[in-house]
């Protein structure tokens, strides 16, 4: 039995090819860049992984070889910009998928935004415009300032503009102007102010289960860009319970089903969704969640590909380590060339690993948003905060060489 991938997250491929091999079933990847997954595939079961060329933004190429592969039984789509292709063409082959009006739901920021504020569930409703249409007077009268200013189909921290004044608008407009928006569009919202949160939660049938909350460190504004991430936080179990609550509210509420990655800010006023994505949290998040309770949640991915309950909705979670992981930046535009300091990590507490996100060679174009990363580590710890301080202090002896 086959099931096939469209893309994959930067890490995990090799726990799913261990979580297919455990239900006898072969990972078909369909990628249009397979050295993205090197560090992946090199620890993958050998035999168990087959890798397919291919232009995956483009649905009849991707068609064509999902239907050359014989014993076709699911298709996972695990990335932002892939979702909507993987709905289609599970459409066309007949193949188990994510509930469609939810994953379409959720792509676009403007709709949910809208969506959340009906269900009262945000204080505010998008203001949703076209930068090569609008009008600035109108813009500077009618946003919510401070605002955040994003593309309405965006990911990776890209396209996402803070205006705090009416003056700061023409010069985002400028820049959208010039951008390549995946949405088309731009969509704006209050600045809601707090700590930045991700909820990662499974959803089946009508049932959501928080699996645990990842904290952020951020860059500093005006900038987007993730820095660092632990898991779980260690709220109290009332605030846990409430979390657990507003999030199944969120999600039951559209029907979702799958893994979602819910990024929110605690506000004085409570919580505050920033975009739900249709996925696993990105990076080294679900590698945290593994390593945090030791279980491998990609099986759940094969689960839900063949229409089966997830195993890990219902499966015990016992919390035996703290777990995080800290960003490898460029410090400047160029080629990426490798590491320094790696030899350093060797005895330093909470047994920290370095994972490269990107092959040598690779361009680093921007160092706004998740593009200036070109690794991650992770490290545990006794608590999450430990983890946390430990990631920190060890990805501080490495360097990215940039030429």
């Amino acid at each position: 039995m086959n099931i096939a991938a469209l893309e994959w997250l930067t890490f995990g491929l090799s726990r799913a090819v261990s979580a297919a091999a455990e239900r006898g079933c072969v990972l078909h990847l369909l990628t249009a860049d397979r050295t993205e997954y090197a560090f992946e595939v090199e620890r993958s079961i050998p035999g168990n992984l087959v890798v397919h060329d291919v232009d995956t933004s483009d649905a009849d190429q991707v068609l064509k070889v999902l239907s050359s592969i014989d014993d076709l039984a699911g298709l996972i789509s695990t990335t932002d910009v892939c979702s909507l292709i993987a709905l289609d063409v599970a459409a066309q082959l007949g193949l188990p998928a994510q509930n469609a009006d939810a994953v379409r739901l959720v792509r676009n920021k403007a709709a949910l935004r809208r969506n959340l504020h009906e269900r009262g569930l945000t204080r505010s409703g998008p203001v949703e415009f076209d930068p090569h249409q609008a009008r600035i007077d109108e813009l500077q009268r009618i946003l919510p300032l401070p605002a955040i200013i994003k593309d309405v189909s965006g990911t990776g921290s890209q396209a996402v503009w803070m205006a705090r004044r009416p003056e700061d608008i023409p010069g985002i407009v400028e820049q959208a102007r010039a951008a390549n928006l995946r949405g088309g569009g731009l969509t704006a919202e209050p600045y809601f102010t707090g700590p930045l949160y991700s909820a990662e939660t499974i959803s089946w049938d009508g049932r959501t289960r928080l699996l645990g909350v990842s904290s952020r460190v951020m860059s500093p504004l005006p900038h987007f860009r993730e820095e660092a991430t632990a898991f779980p936080v260690a709220f109290p179990e009332a605030d846990q319970q409430q979390i657990q609550e507003w999030v199944s509210t969120v999600l039951d509420g559209i029907g979702y089903r799958g893994f979602a990655h819910t990024e929110f800010i605690i506000t004085g006023d409570g919580p505050e969704v920033v975009e739900v994505n249709p996925r696993l949290g990105g990076g080294l998040i679900g590698e945290n969640i593994c390593r945090a309770y030791d279980v491998n949640v990609y099986g759940a991915f094969l689960d839900m590909a063949l229409d089966r309950r997830p195993e890990l909705l219902d499966a015990p979670l016992t919390l035996l380590r703290g777990m995080a992981e800290a960003d490898v930046l460029a410090g400047r535009t160029g080629t990426f060339d490798g590491f320094e300091g790696e030899e350093l990590l060797a005895g330093h507490p909470g047994a920290p690993v370095l994972c490269p996100s990107r092959p040598l060679g690779d361009p680093v174009d921007s160092l706004t948003d998740w593009r200036a990363s070109v690794g991650n580590v992770i490290a545990e710890g006794a608590t999450t905060e430990i983890a946390l301080h430990n990631a920190l202090s060890a990805v501080r002896l490495l360097h990215a060489r940039v030429s």
